[in-house]
């Protein structure tokens, strides 16, 4: 890899006392590292095929029982995830039914990786107490349970102060005295009458393993199957796969799966924003009215609009981009440019009509009058928003939706508004001045 440029390799397992890093993954079977491979100005490849190359590295050492690659440093970064929440009490039951569907996902080429959130059960020695030894003995589930912990992780019996710094004092027994099974049943504690008395004199002393973490959600036990789309691949096509791995699984009865991840945050991002462009449209609509007084003059330029959808859907399907949240933004962007257009088309033809031309010589000479600034006012849009459509630098790939939405949608829009939109009007008003017409003639 020859634009790795730092490398921070972090092993083995934290200390009780080291808070931040027993808020991570630590143990002394796992191994975290962060690489740095600098910008895209210094390197060739993208970050996408630099994890494709490292999960490709990972996969040829048989030791690594499971290796995750994320880019953008400690989550999954720009790469888009689509997640599948599978429901259920029983840990054996929704374990199997996670692994299947990880395997299938893994089999199909819309995902690069794909993991499980509920991580390698973890070994641990527990303590089954005979209530009725810890009864004979004078002690309690708790009491004994407490000082149990206490000889293996220890208690802070008091401070240390030394040139203001504070020190703990943590009490447990040496390492060399809890390591095996043996030494764990030869603790001692005291019991109520002041007798010492050894662990495995109190009950059984077993190996076991437990999940480190139980995930909830709306109180139902749940496991999460997190898969990371290839590059090029647009979100709605993996979760189209997706709901057909599921479909084609024996899925037990008393398990239940919901697609989420991404895919749900987008879903509802969708539906906030085109409930906003709605309430724009009709917000705009209202004041246009109330401005020319008419229903007539704001609803023929509201025709603009549809046809700069059609340029936003012409443009996405010639850069085979997918229409995302910063798409959705320059929709809302792109709608109030298309409707400034088409009011200094229409105001001015409203003028000309007022001094005494007629619907069809009024539109003629505000489209050759006002092609000048609407020209202006498109080319220096599309041309402000050209970088960003190209979408080149650091993290272009964010804005690059908005810019694509703009040009396209405005340059298509511009085009048709400067022939449709006079045609239109001319066909509505030519219809009222027939109407008027006839009416003044039926009075007469």
């Amino acid at each position: 890899m020859p634009e790795l440029q730092i490398i921070n390799i972090t092993y083995g397992q934290a200390d009780t006392d080291n808070t931040f890093a027993n808020m991570q993954s630590n143990g002394t079977h796992v191994i975290s590292m962060n690489i740095n491979v600098g910008t895209v100005d210094t390197r060739t490849r993208s970050s996408e095929e630099i994890a494709t190359v490292i999960r490709g590295i990972l996969a040829h050492y048989p030791l690594i029982r499971k290796a995750l690659v994320y880019e953008g440093g400690g989550g999954m970064g720009g790469a888009a995830s689509v997640d599948i929440e599978v429901f259920g009490y029983d840990f054996a039951t929704t374990d199997r039914v996670a692994r299947d569907l990880r395997d299938r996902l893994l089999a199909e080429p819309e995902f690069v990786q794909v993991s499980l959130s509920r991580d390698e059960y973890t070994p641990e020695y527990q303590i089954n107490f005979d209530r009725t030894k810890l009864a004979l003995n004078g002690l309690t589930s708790s009491t004994a349970g407490a000082a149990f912990s206490a000889a293996m992780s220890g208690t802070v019996a008091s401070f240390y102060r030394e040139d203001g710094e504070e020190y703990n004092i943590r009490v447990r027994y040496a390492p060399e005295f809890r390591r095996s099974l043996e030494d764990m049943e030869n603790i001692t504690i005291m019991n109520a009458m002041g007798r010492p008395v050894k662990m495995k004199e109190l009950g059984t002393l077993v190996e076991t393993e437990v999940p480190p973490t139980i995930e909830r959600k709306d109180r139902e036990r749940l496991i999460t199957v997190s898969g990371i789309v290839a590059g090029g691949t647009a979100l709605s096509e993996a979760v189209a796969k997706t709901e057909s791995v599921i479909a084609a699984l024996d899925m037990p009865a008393e398990i239940t799966t919901v697609i989420a991840g991404d895919f749900e945050d987008q879903q509802e991002l969708f539906g906030d924003m085109i409930v906003l462009i709605v309430l724009i449209i009709i917000l705009v609509y209202i004041v246009m009215a109330a401005q020319f007084e008419s229903f007539l003059s704001p609803f023929v330029i509201m025709f603009s609009i549809p046809f700069a959808l059609v340029g936003v859907a012409i443009g996405m399907l010639v850069s085979g981009s997918p229409i995302g949240a910063m798409g959705l933004v320059g929709i809302i962007i792109l709608l109030g440019i298309v409707v400034k257009n088409g009011i200094v088309l229409i105001d001015y033809t409203i003028l000309l009509r007022e001094r005494g031309y007629s619907a069809v010589e009024a539109s003629a000479m505000a489209a050759r009058s006002r092609l000048r600034p609407i020209l202006m006012t498109t080319l220096t849009t599309v041309l402000g928003m050209l970088p960003m459509a190209i979408g080149l630098g650091e993290g272009a790939e964010l804005w690059k939706g908005l810019g694509l939405v703009v040009c396209w949608g405005l340059s298509i829009s511009t085009l048709v508004t400067l022939v449709l939109i006079p045609t239109v009007y001319c066909v509505f008003a030519t219809r009222q001045e027939r109407r008027r017409a006839r009416k003044l003639a039926a009075k007469v």
